[in-house]
């Protein structure tokens, strides 16, 4: 009974310490204008607890709709997904959104980037990147873990490997380039397939299972008193 007490709390306690290592602040930027990249500007922010959205318009860009969810409402192993970026344009012109998750704390080596182009009009192209900073910074780009190109829709799944430390920010940046009127509907997901947490979670686990097996091997004592 007491081993089955030891597991219970030992489970509470990892879910809640995942929970608190992993509760990231979302922070969603908007840049319009051709040329080199005007700094961006903050449009909302949130904890990742909750679906942080985003409606309004920047530039010739008249509906930028972007959700996005991260730890940890985000399931392991996912670190970032940006749902939903609905851009519409009523002229030509280029935007340029970013969203980034701070304060991650569970270290990863492999990421996974998930980059898709669900709608694109004739003549747009979005090109969708992933960076991560091991320095925590906001809307930073310091290093590149995927990158994709889109001149249709499709889906494009890549693997990087890169330092993360243990307080880091991962950065979606979508680079929409439209030459007239139309509507494009682009997502991104970016996952580590090892989170630090588990290993840990899973070594207490097995050295609760052998403690409990080697109390039901042992030989039992003797209750009788010790005759002289």
């Amino acid at each position: 009974m007491r081993a089955k007490l030891l597991a219970l709390t030992g489970i509470a306690s990892a879910f809640l310490w995942v929970s608190a290592a992993n509760s990231a602040t979302l922070t969603i930027g908007l840049a319009s204008g051709p040329g080199p990249a005007p700094a961006p500007v903050a449009v909302a922010t949130g904890p990742g607890t909750a679906l942080l959205t985003f409606t309004g318009s920047s530039g010739n860009f008249s509906t930028v709709n972007v959700s996005a969810s991260g730890r940890p409402n985000s399931p392991l192993p996912d670190i970032l997904g940006t749902t939903s970026l609905d851009i519409s344009s009523s002229a030509g012109g280029t935007l340029r959104v970013y969203v980034t998750s701070q304060n991650n704390t569970d270290v990863g080596n492999t990421w996974i980037s998930s980059l898709t182009s669900n709608s694109l009009p004739g003549g747009w192209s979005v090109t969708e990147q992933t960076f991560i900073d091991p320095g925590n910074g906001l809307f930073t780009t310091t290093t590149q873990l995927a990158s994709n190109l889109f001149n249709a829709i499709g889906t494009s799944v890549s693997a990087a490997i890169a330092a993360s430390g243990n307080n880091y920010s991962v950065t979606h940046l979508y680079t929409i380039v439209a030459t007239g009127a139309g509507t494009a509907l682009s997502t991104i997901n970016l996952a580590t397939p090892i989170p630090g947490a588990l290993p840990l979670f899973a070594t207490g686990l097995l050295g609760l299972w052998a403690l409990r097996r080697k109390r039901k091997t042992a030989p039992a004592e003797s209750l009788d008193p010790v005759v002289a």
